[in-house]
């Protein structure tokens, strides 16, 4: 067996005493690194494949997009202008019951200090903006359309803002 320290070659006995002394460092600071990891917590026993941050959910999320922008021009060439809709009623219900269920569950996760009110806000805060563009984009002109523009712009989209910056603030919090 050869053993090389900085440069210099050890043979024999002393080069096979040098590699226990070696391995045995190396085995007691392995250990030592693995007891400090269990101990904090960061490490449970179970294995894990290693993947870059967002791997999988990345190329998922890219994909989508993918997909949708060109779907996006498909329904702008062939969409009606004009459509009448059933269960309009159970359409609009379902959108604010939604919203209200996330701001109120925001509000309690948030009275309770759970790190999910950084969800519950976002999903507030994105319901908030699809009420308004849906309120907007459906209403009829005159009245209609004013009532729903002020409403997006008085109410809807601040409170959207303001779940965005809840949102940011408890993230940043954790």
């Amino acid at each position: 067996m050869t053993t090389t320290v900085i440069g210099t070659r050890l043979t024999g006995d002393l080069g096979r005493a040098m590699d226990g002394q070696l391995g045995d460092a190396i085995d007691d600071r392995v250990a030592d690194a693995l007891e400090d990891y269990i101990a904090e917590g960061r490490l449970d026993g179970r294995v894990r494949a290693r993947r870059s941050p967002g791997g999988i959910a990345a190329i998922v999320a890219a994909g989508v997009a993918a997909v949708l922008l060109p779907w996006c021009l498909i329904l702008a060439v062939t969409l009606p202008s004009t459509y009448e809709a059933g269960n309009w009623k159970l359409t609009w219900i379902g959108l604010d019951c939604a919203t209200a269920v996330a701001a109120g569950l925001t509000a309690y996760l948030l009275h309770k200090g759970n790190k999910h009110a950084v969800l519950s806000a976002m999903a507030a805060g994105t319901l908030l903006i699809a009420d308004a563009w849906f309120d907007v984009s459906t209403a009829g002109a005159g009245f209609d359309r004013t009532l729903s523009l002020t409403e997006a712009l008085v109410l809807e989209l601040p409170l959207a803002v303001c779940a965005f910056v809840v949102a940011a603030r408890e993230l940043g919090r954790r």
